[in-house]
Formats: C-alpha cells, sequence, structure tokens
C-alpha cells in the first residue's frame, strides 16, 4: 500500500512552509506568554484587594508597584483637570477625569478618579464635581505596561480642562509647572471625588489570548497537513501520464 504513493514536494509550497510555520507557531506561543501575564497581573491586583492601603508619603516610585493600594491626605487642584478622551463605558463615549491631588507632604499626585459621559457636541466638555475640603482618598498605583498607540500627535488645548489621549505624566507636570508623582492613582469607588470608577486588572482577559493561540496553533497544523497532502502522489496516477 506504501508502495503505491511516492514522496514529491513541490519547493515553492515547501519554502512557504519553512518560512510560514515558524512565523504562525511564535505568533501561538507569543499569545500564550500574553494570557499568563494577563493572568499574572489578574491576581496581582486580587492580592493588592487584600492588603491594606499603606500612605503615599513620598515622590520616589522605586519602592511602589503596579496596583498597591495606597492613601493620601490632602486637597484636590480642581482648576487643572485632565479629560482623557475617547474612553468608552457601557458602549457610551465619554473621558476619564485626571485631577492633580496636592498632598500634605508637599508633592502632587495626578488621580484618575475614574468616567464621566461625554456630549454629542465635542466643543461641550463635561462638568467636573469639586471637592474643596481636604480629604483622604484611597486608590490604585497604576503603572502602565507601555506608552500608548496614537495615530496622530496629541494635540493639547491651550486651557483647562485639558483634553488629551493618553496619560502623559511628564507633558501633563510641564503643563501644571509642577511635579508629579511618576505615575497616576486610580480612585476606588467609595473615595472621595470618585465618579464611575470601574477598573479592571487587564482589557483582554486571559482566556482570550489562549484562544487567539489556539487559532494561530490550528492554523500551523493545517499548513503542515496540506503540505504533506501535497507532497504525497500516488504512483499509479504518475504511470498513466507516461
Amino acid at each position: 500500500m506504501i508502495a503505491a504513493y511516492r514522496w514529491d514536494s513541490n519547493w515553492k509550497i515547501l519554502i512557504t512552509v519553512l518560512v510560514a510555520l515558524p512565523l504562525l507557531l511564535r505568533l501561538g506561543f507569543w499569545q500564550l506568554e500574553r494570557g499568563e501575564e494577563k493572568q499574572q497581573l489578574q491576581a496581582q491586583y486580587a492580592a493588592q484587594d487584600q492588603m491594606l492601603p499603606v500612605e503615599l508619603i513620598s515622590q520616589d516610585a522605586s519602592v511602589q508597584s503596579s496596583y498597591q493600594r495606597v492613601y493620601l491626605i490632602g486637597t484636590f487642584d480642581n482648576q487643572h483637570n485632565v479629560l482623557l478622551d475617547n474612553r468608552i463605558y457601557g458602549g457610551v463615549v465619554g473621558y476619564e477625569v485626571l485631577t492633580p491631588f496636592i498632598t500634605d507632604n508637599g508633592f502632587s499626585v495626578l488621580v484618575n478618579r475614574g468616567w464621566v459621559a461625554g456630549f454629542a457636541n465635542r466643543q461641550q466638555l463635561p462638568k467636573v464635581p469639586v471637592i474643596d475640603s481636604r480629604v483622604r482618598i484611597i486608590g490604585k498605583i497604576y503603572v502602565p505596561l507601555g506608552k500608548a498607540v496614537t495615530l496622530a500627535d496629541d494635540q493639547w488645548s491651550e486651557q483647562w480642562p485639558l483634553v488629551v489621549q493618553w496619560e502623559d505624566i511628564s507633558r501633563i507636570a510641564n503643563a501644571l509647572d509642577t511635579e508629579l508623582y511618576p505615575y497616576s492613582v486610580r480612585l476606588e469607588p467609595s473615595a472621595a471625588g470618585a465618579l464611575l470608577v470601574d477598573w479592571p486588572a487587564v482589557n483582554v482577559q486571559p482566556e482570550k489570548h489562549w484562544g487567539y493561540a489556539l487559532q494561530w496553533f490550528l492554523m500551523a497544523a493545517a499548513l503542515f497537513v496540506f503540505w504533506l497532502y501535497s507532497s504525497i502522489r500516488p504512483r499509479n496516477k504518475d504511470a498513466a501520464n507516461q
């Protein structure tokens, strides 16, 4: 039965397989790595929920970690809100509100107060509730996984509130003409000044990455099977063509 077939691999198909197969496998393993990374972030986020908040008393961020619960005592700088544009919640386009918080320890932290709905008229900006009193707030330190991807330069207005596309703390500090803690603090729902607060640990769940990985591996398997199928030819057919 085996003798009825012969091996005849097309060199063009072989080159395609040699190029595409490693790429498909690498993409699959990359998605597995991303899924594991997101799973670890979720575990870290859940673990921090069980910890008591510690006071953020210095601008030194070297001893802090992402999602660490902290508390700050001081006042909001209500005159210098920053609106993160194009933030969608429940299918509605709005903004995340960042307000500088001046601590009793003498340094400032950019506090993400949560989401607020926008208007159909893009020139009309939402009114942010003012917190005039000295307060104690609790939130989590947010350390971005990487620099935000933008399709064009982030053009800022010259008046407050600033409408921005991504959270560039260094640039915001320059606009405020002051130093800011290197990372923002995301408020917990019960904190003074909190708006609509819903902070998932990750935007894409690990299961979705694992699903993507399975798709890449299936594509790799299909390509390999296609190569095998196209390379095995029946001998009787060859003989009939002679």
